[in-house]
């Protein structure tokens, strides 16, 4: 599900190799890891801005 926000039907991706499958989700992860950063962050200064 989570690929398919990059357009990438799921059985395209359960039919790569292990290891790309691994960089896939690993990349996956770090983008979505960012976002939430970023998230935090946006919710931090707008909490600043507020007081």
């Amino acid at each position: 599900m989570i690929f398919q926000r990059h357009h990438i039907p799921p059985d395209e991706t359960y039919n790569k190799d292990e290891g790309t499958k691994r960089f896939m989700y690993a990349s996956m992860m770090l983008q979505l890891e960012e976002e939430a950063k970023a998230r935090r962050e946006e919710r931090q200064a707008a909490r600043r801005m507020k007081s």
